[in-house]
């Protein structure tokens, strides 16, 4: 998710009453919340750095632990450091790693309910986890958080009570994309776009890669995995992908009216492909990319040119589903390939 709903229902969990007796657990959270992604700063050393450190470590145990401590700290060394209003500052640290401990913990439970997911159980295990639940920005989850903020503004004394009333709204909120998900799951694991009955091998509703997905002994037209991203429009909008040995059906759905778009994209494997996948730059992309379609192509210089990217990322709208569908950087990757064999470039993008 990003930073501000972060940060908003943090602030709102506290006034519905977490750390209610703890000086300083608002900051505490605030810090909590947002320390997660200071994995930021591996963007100093390039995109595909920080493609490769994004919520990874920062957002596993150890993130939630160091970063819960360091927020009570900073904030309890604040305070001490105005020891004329503050003497016994220090008594609120283990209350105030509490709360902050609660806020880092939920920077990752919130990001694994996106379709971006998080390496939930780094760095013991480098594998994505994804809810699918939410795209990374939820403009229903922003109007929760803005009234509840506006209306304690307007009546303070009731602040408490009306950030109960948020966060049970928030929790029906999800309860709702929930339920949502499932059924556009239901339906992409069941049936094709054209409305024949096509059972997926596999369509978890929480999913977890890079997988090995066996497809030796399964046809062209067998269904490997199915998935349902949401839509930043509607939590009644989904985008459904079906994943077959050699490519990906997605159609744009909205439950209760069907299908609104649908595409095809294939997606090969030979041997230029397998020499591509040993670039540094294709071993970050792999281990990210869920759905990743791949082709390869000759340069009239007798150079291999091999393009992936990842199709949860081909963008909400029916543009996405354009006949030559593109992803930006960081989900496509391009490299090039010498008639021996040689990388000759690699970068993320086009």
């Amino acid at each position: 998710m990003d930073n501000l709903t972060h940060t908003l229902v943090g602030v709102t969990l506290v006034r519905a009453g977490l750390g209610a007796r703890t000086a300083g657990a608002t900051s505490a959270m605030i810090l909590a919340s947002n320390l997660p992604d200071v994995d930021i700063v591996a963007a100093f050393d390039g995109g595909l750095a920080y493609f490769a450190a994004h919520r990874g470590w920062t957002h596993g145990p150890l993130g939630a632990a160091t970063f819960a401590v360091l927020a009570a700290l900073l904030v309890v060394g604040w305070r001490a450091a105005r020891a004329y209003s503050c003497p016994h500052a220090w008594k609120d640290f283990g209350a105030l790693c509490g709360v902050a401990v609660t806020g880092t913990l939920l920077h990752s439970l919130m990001d694994l309910q996106t379709s971006y997911g998080t390496r939930l159980l780094s760095p013991f295990v480098d594998t994505w986890f994804a809810l699918d639940w939410l795209p990374i920005i939820d403009v229903y989850l922003w109007a929760l958080l803005v009234i509840g903020f506006t209306a304690a503004r307007l009546r303070p004394g009731a602040r408490t009570t009306i950030a109960r009333v948020v966060v049970a709204a928030i929790v029906c909120f999800y309860g709702v994309r929930a339920t949502a998900h499932q059924v556009a799951l239901t339906i992409a694991a069941s049936t094709r776009a054209d409305g024949t009955s096509s059972p997926c091998a596999s369509a978890p509703t929480m999913t977890r890669h890079p997988t090995v997905i066996e497809a030796a002994h399964a046809g062209p037209d067998a269904c490997l995995q199915a998935a349902a991203l949401p839509s930043f429009f509607s939590p009644f909008q989904w985008r459904l992908v079906r994943q077959q040995s050699d490519g990906y059906e997605l159609r744009d759905v909205t439950l209760g009216r069907g299908t609104t778009a649908q595409i095809f994209v294939p997606s090969q494997s030979d041997v230029w492909v397998a020499l591509a996948r040993r670039a540094p730059t294709a071993r970050v992309f792999y281990a990210f990319s869920r759905f990743p379609a791949t082709r390869s192509a000759a340069l009239p210089d007798g150079t291999r040119r091999v393009r992936a990217m990842d199709v949860r990322f081909l963008g909400p709208s029916p543009r996405g589903l354009e006949p030559d569908p593109q992803a930006r950087a960081p989900f496509a990757m391009t490299i090039e390939i010498a008639s021996d064999g040689t990388v000759r470039s690699e970068r993320l993008g086009n």
